[in-house]
């Protein structure tokens, strides 16, 4: 019984999806939520009074409401004259307060993505495999300020997916389909740190290590039979990912932020892998993210003026794919990214809304691509058991 197909096969038929989506992980994603897509890796050096942030644990400190934060997006790709589009829920948070000094976040958001649908000629017959499912992480981070200028963060991250890929090969009048399925599951640990440096600069850090590789645990079945076998694989060429973040404090609405991503990947991660196998030659390489934006704060979130409570983020974006094909041939991706955000008069919702159009160069064997993502998100917050008042 065949195992697996896992030679991929690059002159295939798309139909508009990303080529890109089904080598190795898929496409993995740096940020989810609104904000931080405008904002970029600087996220991790940004604290507002105003709503509570994830992207680092170090940040969750001196809040007295609990927040509730989702988010939804929407990216359109265009291959070669053809549109794809892919709407999804990207994210979900809650963050309550734990003393004046420290705060708890859980939440979820997808960091990799599965679903393709492509069609290869092979030797007397055609390939055709759809695929479907991702990992999403699951997260539980814990904050604490150490001093008036420091602040420290832990996060435990879950990783849990599933991928199911049904492979289908025609010859001739023949055919057979093969399904292989099963969960993915795994475990790592952020640490994050906050420091402000006089009343202009703030810094923030964060390092994700993996230290239970997720691992992939299913079946290799033939379609219409009992016919199966157990098949399990380590990811073992998940990565470590390190973010710095700087914001300058311009004046008191407006502030520069700039942040660089890495992730690192093992170089030997792929070198047995049967189920997220690479094509001959390919590899990976570390993943670099830069990104700079202006972020001009709202003039008064309580006032009486719609206009008064707008804020918005402007900036672009520049990053590498963490595969290639050879090792100085990059896939690089650039992108123009802009935000708005408002909220309501009461002061207990933010609405952010975030724009993004770029476009990744195409690798020797595979089409260029222009795409475009919207994304839009509200947070809620309300006071933590606040004392009413007796008459």
């Amino acid at each position: 019984m065949r195992y697996l197909i896992s030679i991929l096969l690059i002159s295939s038929t798309l139909l508009a999806q990303s080529a890109y989506y089904r080598l190795g992980y898929g496409d993995l994603y740096p940020t989810s939520d609104p904000l931080s897509s405008s904002l970029g890796q600087g996220m991790v050096a940004l604290y507002d009074s105003a709503r509570a942030t994830t992207n680092n644990a170090a940040s969750l400190h001196d809040l007295d409401r609990v927040y509730y934060t989702v988010g939804l997006g929407s990216e359109y790709r265009s291959i070669d004259n053809n549109v794809s589009n892919n709407t999804r829920f990207e994210h979900i948070s809650l963050v309550v307060p734990v003393g004046k000094k420290s705060g708890l976040s859980i939440g979820a958001v997808p960091v990799a993505d599965f679903k393709t649908y492509y069609q290869s000629e092979v030797a007397d017959g055609t390939l055709a495999e759809s695929s479907s499912g991702g990992i999403w992480d699951y997260h539980l981070g814990f904050g604490y300020q150490v001093s008036d200028k420091m602040s420290l963060g832990l996060k435990l991250h879950v990783l849990n997916g599933f991928l199911r890929r049904a492979s289908s090969i025609e010859t001739g009048d023949a055919s057979e389909t093969y399904v292989l399925k099963g969960g993915i599951s795994g475990r790592s640990l952020e640490l994050g740190m906050i420091s402000q440096f006089g009343n202009k600069v703030t810094l923030g850090l964060t390092a994700d290590i993996p230290y239970a590789m997720p691992m992939m645990d299913g079946q290799d079945s033939l379609a219409g039979t009992d016919e199966f076998i157990e098949v399990s694989e380590e990811l073992s060429a998940w990565p470590t990912t390190i973010r710095f973040g700087l914001v300058y404090k311009q004046s008191k609405r407006t502030n520069i932020i700039a942040g660089i991503g890495q992730q690192i990947f093992p170089s030997s991660g792929f070198d047995n892998a049967k189920i997220y196998a690479l094509p001959a030659g390919w590899q990976t390489v570390p993943a670099a993210t830069f990104q700079v934006a202006l972020q001009r704060l709202p003039a008064d979130r309580n006032s009486r003026s719609f206009v008064r409570r707008v804020g918005y983020q402007i900036g672009a974006s520049a990053k590498n794919y963490y595969l290639v094909s050879d090792p100085e041939t990059f896939t690089n991706e650039y992108a123009l990214i802009s935000g708005i955000n408002f909220g309501l008069r009461n002061g207990k919702s933010i609405f952010d809304i975030s724009g993004e159009i770029g476009s990744r160069a195409g690798e020797e064997t595979l089409p260029s691509e222009l795409y475009a993502r919207m994304k839009f998100g509200i947070q809620v917050n309300d006071i933590w058991f606040k004392k009413a008042k007796r008459r």
